[in-house]
C-alpha cells in the first residue's frame, strides 16, 4: 500500500482544508486508483487552484534553508547520491526504495525541483509524445504511455485529456515522485569529485564536501550551447524564453522574433510565437514576424506536411502567403548567430525585438566525471543502460549517459529520429533497470 512520505501527506493534509472540487470527485472514483492518497493526489492536480497549491507548497518546502542544511549533514558514505533533479533523479530514486533501499539525497543545483519539464509552474510548451495511459513502451506501441515513470505516485497521462499534454503534467509527475522517494537539497551545485575510500566525495561550491557511496550522475541534456549570447531580454536561450511564457504579457512590445535553431526547442519556441503553444497568465500582444533559421527545415507549407511528424503539423499553415502574398513564418535555411544591441538583437543583420537561441546543449565539465571516464554499462545478462564510472562508484543516466541506439532500436526505426535517443521513452526503462539491479554500494 502507497504510504505518503512527510512532504506529500503534509501537503494532503493542507490541501483538505480547502477542498478542491476535483479533489472531492476523485475520492468517488476511489476504487479506481492504486491507493486513497494517490487518489487524492491526483485529484488535487487536476483542480487548477490545487494545481498552483502543490506547485508553492513543493516550492517552499524545498525552499526551506534548515532542512537543507540538516539533509547536507546526513550525507555519508552510506548513502546514494544523485546529481540534477529531472526525469532521471525521479525514476531512479523511486525503484531504489521500492526495491527497499533508503531514500537517496539529491543535489539541485537551481531553485527550481524537476529538471526541464518542470521548468515552469504554468504550462509553457506541450511535450512530443502522444497522451496514452499505459506502461512504459516504445513510441508505436499503442498500448505504451510514452511519458510512464516507473514508481511514480502520479502519471502525467492521469493528469490531462489533451492529445499532447503541457510540460507541467511531466514535471509535477517528476515533483510528486521526487517528494515521496527522494531527498533534495536545492541550490548546491556540484564542483567536482574525487574518490573517498570505497566511496566519493562531491565538493560543493560555498558549502562542506557531501560523502557517498555512490553517485548517479543525471544532469541530463546540459546547459544551453549558445548561452554566453544571451542576456535574457532581447536574446534568450529556450529556458529564459519558456520562463517568459509563463509570466504576464510576455510579448509586450515585440513584433518581430528571430529564432535560432530547428530541433524540437526551436520548434516550441515558433509555436509560442505564433500563439500555438499553452496560453501565457495574461497575454495580449501579437507576433507580427518570425524568422526561423534553421538549415534542414522545408520552407513551404506542402513539404512541410509532407516531411515534418504530426506533432508539428500545425506550424505548416503559417508557411503559406495571405491573400497579400505575406507570410508569417519565413525559414531561412542557414545557421546564424546573434548580436546583442541595445534594445535589439541582431541576426544577419536584421534587427529583431527579440531572439530566441535553440541551438542545442552541451556537457558542463566537472572534474572527476569526464566523459572519457566511463564506459557503456550493461545489467546482468542483459543491454546496456548506463555509462559507468572506470573507477569510482558513478553512474551515469539518461541523456547524460549519450548511449547510442543498438541493432533492435535501428531495426524498429527508432534510430531514423536522432531525437529518440534521448526520448523519455526509450531512456527511462534503462535508469529503472539500472536502479532495480545495482546492489548496496560497499559502504552500505
Amino acid at each position: 500500500m502507497f504510504e505518503p512520505s512527510t512532504p506529500l501527506s503534509t501537503l494532503l493534509a493542507r490541501a483538505a482544508g480547502q477542498q478542491p472540487a476535483a479533489l472531492q470527485a476523485a475520492l468517488d472514483r476511489v476504487s479506481e486508483f492504486p491507493s486513497p492518497a494517490q487518489a487524492q493526489l491526483t485529484g488535487l492536480l487536476l483542480d487548477p487552484a490545487g494545481r498552483q497549491f502543490t506547485e508553492e507548497f513543493l516550492d517552499s518546502w524545498w525552499a526551506d534553508a534548515g532542512r537543507r542544511q540538516r539533509l547536507l549533514q546526513t550525507a555519508s558514505p552510506d548513502r546514494e547520491v544523485i546529481i540534477g533533479s529531472g526525469v532521471h533523479a525521479a525514476v531512479y530514486a523511486a525503484v531504489r526504495v521500492q526495491r527497499g533501499f533508503a531514500k537517496p539525497l539529491v543535489l539541485e543545483r537551481g531553485t527550481r525541483v524537476g529538471g526541464t519539464f518542470a521548468l515552469t509552474g504554468r504550462p509553457a510548451f506541450y511535450l512530443n509524445s502522444r497522451n496514452r495511459r499505459g506502461v512504459s513502451g516504445i513510441a508505436g506501441d499503442q498500448g505504451a504511455d510514452l511519458n510512464y515513470l516507473p514508481g511514480a505516485p502520479v502519471q502525467a497521462a492521469d493528469l490531462s485529456m489533451r492529445e499532447y499534454q503541457p510540460n507541467t503534467d511531466l514535471g509535477l509527475a517528476v515533483r510528486l515522485a521526487l517528494a515521496q522517494y527522494a531527498d533534495v537539497v536545492t541550490e548546491a551545485e556540484v564542483a567536482g569529485v574525487d574518490e573517498d575510500g570505497l566511496g566519493v566525495q562531491l565538493d560543493i561550491a560555498g558549502a562542506d564536501p557531501v560523502f557517498a557511496g555512490r553517485v548517479i550522475d543525471a544532469r541530463g541534456l546540459g546547459d544551453p550551447r549558445d548561452q554566453q549570447w544571451a542576456d535574457g531580454v532581447t536574446i534568450c536561450t529556450f529556458e529564459q524564453f519558456m520562463r517568459r511564457m509563463a509570466g504576464v504579457w510576455p510579448l509586450r512590445g515585440v513584433r518581430r522574433v528571430a529564432v535560432i535553431g530547428g530541433g524540437d526547442c526551436g520548434k516550441c519556441a515558433v509555436e509560442s510565437c505564433l500563439g500555438l503553444a499553452p496560453p501565457p497568465v495574461a497575454g495580449l500582444d501579437r507576433v507580427e514576424q518570425v524568422d526561423w533559421y534553421a538549415p534542414g527545415l522545408p520552407d513551404r507549407c506542402k513539404p512541410w506536411r509532407r516531411e515534418v511528424r504530426g506533432r508539428y503539423q500545425s506550424i505548416g499553415r503559417y508557411l503559406r502567403p495571405d491573400r497579400r502574398g505575406t507570410r508569417r513564418l519565413m525559414v531561412l535555411p542557414r545557421a546564424s548567430r546573434p548580436v546583442g544591441l541595445p534594445g535589439q538583437g541582431l541576426v544577419d543583420g536584421r534587427g529583431y525585438d527579440l531572439v530566441v537561441v535553440c541551438t542545442g546543449y552541451a556537457e558542463r565539465r566537472l572534474p572527476g566525471l569526464g566523459f572519457e571516464d566511463f564506459t557503456p554499462y550493461a545489467i546482468p545478462g542483459g543491454p546496456v543502460v548506463a555509462a559507468a564510472h572506470d573507477e569510482l562508484p558513478v553512474w551515469r543516466v539518461g541523456p547524460h549517459a549519450r548511449l547510442g541506439f543498438c541493432g533492435r532500436e535501428y531495426r524498429d526505426g527508432l534510430a531514423d529520429n536522432p531525437g529518440n535517443a534521448v526520448a523519455v521513452f526509450r531512456t527511462v526503462p534503462n535508469t529503472a533497470a539500472l536502479a532495480a539491479t545495482l546492489t548496496a554500494p560497499p559502504s552500505f
